[in-house]
């Protein structure tokens, strides 16, 4: 019977030993994992997280996400990142693509009555993708569908459209973060936004991956 009684005592010193050291080793384990995997941050815990490293923001059905969802995977064992599903990220400030199309989309060309693209002032194919390089930019002839969802925009008219959206120092900080779409990796440095990349072909460009974005760069269907 003492036997037994003292078995017993042995079992329960061994079961707090080993409860007691996943109690001290688990904050490490979390530590050393975070960044990984998707984690639900507030706004207020990214920016005081020290040092350097990369947040990357996407969401749930996002093909754009998905297209460099393994790449960001292989890139997270190499560097820190926090990656972070904008649907559950409060206060995030939303883009104004309407001012920013206004702003930077530009008109160079358009179609001719035998359905041909006549860029203005001679430009070649050649000339318009030195001007308005595939990793910031995308050529599209305008029809009636894409007309009646961008104003300002003309049928038949062909545009150089801005794809980078323009982030001012003030709507990179906690209070003002602006999340023009996702996918986006930001890095930060010090509690500050230093660099920003935008949906999957200028993150593919970061990553140096061999792989296609899912947009095309001339759509003059």
């Amino acid at each position: 019977m003492r036997k037994s009684i003292i078995n017993r005592i042995i079992i329960l010193f061994v079961l707090l030993f080993i409860g007691g050291g996943a109690f001290f080793l688990l904050p490490k384990v979390r530590e050393e994992t975070a960044g990984s995997n998707s984690v639900n941050y507030t706004l207020e815990q990214l920016y005081n997280e020290d040092g350097h490293f990369y947040v990357y923001f996407n969401r749930e059905d996002c093909p754009y996400c998905d297209n460099v969802k393994e790449d960001m995977e292989i890139f997270s064992k190499k560097e820190k990142v926090v990656i972070i599903d904008t649907e559950s990220l409060k206060g995030i400030k939303n883009y104004d693509w309407d001012a920013h199309e206004a702003k930077y989309d530009v008109e160079i060309g358009k179609k001719t009555e035998d359905g041909k693209i006549e860029f203005y002032d001679d430009k070649t194919e050649k000339d318009i993708k030195q001007l308005y390089p595939p990793l910031t930019y995308k050529i599209i002839q305008v029809n009636e569908k894409y007309a009646g969802l961008h104003d300002g925009k003309e049928t038949g008219k062909v545009y150089a459209v801005y794809t980078h959206p323009v982030l001012e120092q003030e709507a990179l900080k906690k209070e003002n973060l602006v999340i023009p779409a996702v996918p986006i990796l930001m890095e930060f440095n010090n509690h500050e936004v230093i660099n920003y990349y935008f949906d999957d072909k200028e993150i593919i460009e970061f990553l140096k991956v061999v792989k296609k974005p899912l947009d095309v760069y001339w759509n003059l269907d």
